[in-house]
């Protein structure tokens, strides 16, 4: 079984200040995008995880690993696959690729054992793995996400086709948890329409190459408006056409940035 597990950007990103429980609310609108990983699935004798890509982690700490491993608890199922992920998506870069790998090998396990997404057991092994895998398992595109990110509030209707070019500084890499504790110090970003980020310039601080990258998008003729995806390292950028998106993702690339030109899925 082959598979398509896309990345993700973040159109909206609200975050609130840190609560009781030591999270911050959030309340974000998801859009996967026609660019991706591809997961390959496959009997074995044992559960196993390959990946094409060396991402400096034991397999068994890879979130698919651990998607496969949760599944098989929570339904008392033998996890017996081998687990091939052709990485395209970059490490690190607010792109979901880790989130989209854990819920395509929970979207695969659940086809194989004929168990609905929207079971709440599903649901549930969802929210373990982390905040952004509901998403990747709603039945559409788009998706209102609240609380920590893994309430789906609401599916929405895909903006299928928008054309939009992905950006990271070679090696750049923004941890989350860091991103979050400078939000804590210098709060949110000033919105900046039409896609707020309010981790922007906690992202910016903690990484300065997503700062470089986002700074560039903006100089660029062929860019309509760009944002930073997520918590970073990455940026998008919109562009009027295809033909301008695939012009400013070779331009990135002269630049000397990893870059993708793709569209809204």
């Amino acid at each position: 079984m082959q598979l398509d597990s896309p990345a993700k950007v973040n159109l909206s990103l609200k975050v609130g200040p840190l609560d009781s429980s030591g999270y911050h609310p959030v309340d974000t609108l998801i859009h996967l995008l026609a660019f991706g990983d591809t997961v390959t699935i496959a009997d074995a004798d044992r559960l196993t995880v390959t990946c094409s890509r060396d991402l400096g982690i034991d397999p068994t700490e890879n979130l698919a690993y651990r998607a496969a491993e949760r599944m098989g608890v929570t339904f008392d199922r033998p996890t017996d696959v081998a687990i091939h992920i052709e990485k395209r998506i970059p490490h690190g870069a607010g792109l979901g690729g880790g989130s989209s790998n854990a819920a395509t090998v929970v979207r695969a396990l659940a086809e194989r054992w004929q168990v609905p997404l929207d079971d709440e057991r599903v649901v549930s092994v969802a929210r373990e793995l982390g905040s952004d895998v509901a998403a990747f398992l709603a039945p559409t595109a788009c998706s209102h996400l609240v609380g920590r990110g893994d309430t789906l509030a609401a599916s929405l209707q895909a903006r299928s086709g928008l054309p939009l070019v992905l950006a990271i500084e070679q090696g750049a890499f923004a941890s989350t948890a860091a991103v979050y504790r400078m939000f804590d110090t210098i709060g949110p970003a000033s919105p900046t329409l039409p896609f707020v980020n309010d981790l922007a310039d906690a992202s910016q601080a903690v990484c300065e190459a997503t700062r470089r990258t986002l700074e560039w998008l903006r100089a660029q003729p062929q860019t309509d408006s760009a944002q930073v995806c997520g918590s970073g390292a990455a940026c998008f950028a919109v562009a009027e056409s295809t033909d301008d998106a695939v012009q400013l993702a070779h331009a990135a690339r002269d630049h000397g940035f990893w870059s993708e030109a793709t569209t809204l899925l």
